[in-house]
């Protein structure tokens, strides 16, 4: 099972591969915004690692005056940070699901195209993308829905192997075992693992598994015949494993 066994169960942020969408901002703008648009305590799956990059956890909150924050939920699929700056002003930042913070976005149209390019960029490598946006609230009230937001980046999140999995999976072939991975993230995560690993990129979806794949080359071969030659199943649900 590829999270928390071939890999660490935490989720990091690639800093190098962070795309800036706004004018005047760098990376680390980016991840300071998204910083703020997370929990520092009580935090999510996604928060530590957002919260993490900075070089002191306190930069996240350092100057602001928290006003209101909204924690993720299934409907909104992001979170957001209203806040009063040292000079009174009131701001609002957000980081979420990009199709939500894109949906937000006063340019939309003239930046989905690179916003999706860039997702799918992500997607290849086996990475999810987490999107983060900025506006100023110029009535300084939380209620307000405040002026146009900015689509402000695009950070890319993974989730590592272990440090010792690579070499646990060198000894075992080495030894004639074959290892496999199952996991329910994404076939381009999977494959994304399993090549850090050195463990083969053959990796098929679970529809392999069940007859219903539309190569018919794959949905032709005995399930046994499958997993022997794959290197792993990827959409996988807890009753597949």
């Amino acid at each position: 099972d590829k999270t928390g066994t071939l890999t660490l169960n935490k989720l990091t942020v690639d800093k190098n591969l962070i795309e800036v969408f706004a004018r005047g901002v760098d990376p680390d703008s980016v991840v300071l915004m998204a910083a703020r648009a997370s929990r520092t305590e009580n935090q999510d799956a996604i928060d530590p690692a957002i919260v993490g990059m900075l070089a002191d956890p306190k930069e996240a909150r350092a100057g602001i005056r928290e006003v209101h924050f909204l924690p993720f939920n299934p409907t909104d699929k992001r979170t957001a940070l209203t806040y009063i700056d040292d000079d009174g002003k009131m701001h609002r930042v957000s980081k979420g699901a990009p199709e939500q913070i894109l949906n937000l976005a006063h340019n939309k149209s003239d930046i989905e195209r690179r916003v999706h390019a860039v997702i799918d960029k992500f997607v290849e490598r086996g990475l999810r993308s987490l999107a983060v946006a900025y506006q100023e609230v110029p009535d300084g009230r939380k209620e307000s829905s405040g002026g146009p937001w900015q689509f402000i980046g695009l950070m890319p999140l993974f989730d590592p192997p272990r440090h010792d999995s690579a070499e646990t999976i060198r000894r075992a072939l080495n030894l004639g075992v074959n290892v496999k991975m199952i996991t329910g993230d994404q076939l381009a995560i999977g494959k994304e693992t399993g090549r850090r690993l050195g463990m083969g990129t053959y990796m098929y979806p679970s529809s392999a598994l069940l007859g219903q794949d539309k190569d018919e080359s794959i949905a032709a071969l005995p399930v046994d015949e499958l997993i022997e030659k794959a290197d792993g199943f990827a959409g996988v649900f807890p009753e597949h494993k």
